[in-house]
């Protein structure tokens, strides 16, 4: 699945993320890498502090899923009327960071705003994959990486609103 709205969603991020955090980098400088994972899902990399990564980056990786909920039921997903095929625009997202080394510093605090960002402005869903400490975040296709990390699923979070299951915007 490719789509530019995601292309698109992913080139704005930046400049929200430097707003929500009063952040004084250069917008440019932000998106390192956007393209497909391993399994053509849109992915970027969204780092503040270094084009390579370093123990305490603010780096996350995010991942655009065809929206569905968890058994992935046809129905469930947005469907074109006049194909009734599933379309591929309809999206929630998967965020891949490493785990911050407090609570209250700075990689937590740049992990607040992506969530916000996401979950609470665009209001799309968000499961949170954290690597351990120390370690690169990293998936299988995105900006060179050969292997996904081994992550802790931190959990889905749903934006308000009562929704049931994790769908998508």
């Amino acid at each position: 699945m490719s789509s530019p709205r995601v292309q698109k969603i992913f080139e704005a991020l930046p400049d929200q993320l430097k707003r929500l955090g009063g952040y004084t980098v250069d917008l440019q400088s932000i998106l390192k890498w956007q393209g497909r994972d391993a399994l053509g899902r849109d992915a970027c990399v969204l780092d503040i502090d270094a084009t390579t990564w370093a123990d305490n980056n603010r780096r996350v990786i995010i991942v655009a899923k065809e929206a569905s909920d968890k058994n992935n039921t046809a129905g469930l997903k947005t469907q074109s009327h006049s194909q009734g095929q599933a379309m591929g625009s309809s999206v929630s997202f998967i965020v891949y960071a490493e785990t911050p080394e407090d609570h209250t510093g700075a990689q937590a605090q740049w992990l607040r705003i992506v969530q916000h960002a996401l979950v609470g402005q665009l209001g799309a869903p968000m499961q949170l994959l954290l690597t351990a400490n120390d370690t690169q975040p990293t998936v299988d296709g995105v900006n060179g990486a050969v292997a996904t990390a081994s992550t802790t699923d931190a959990g889905t979070l749903l934006p308000y609103g009562g929704v049931a299951y994790p769908g998508g915007i």
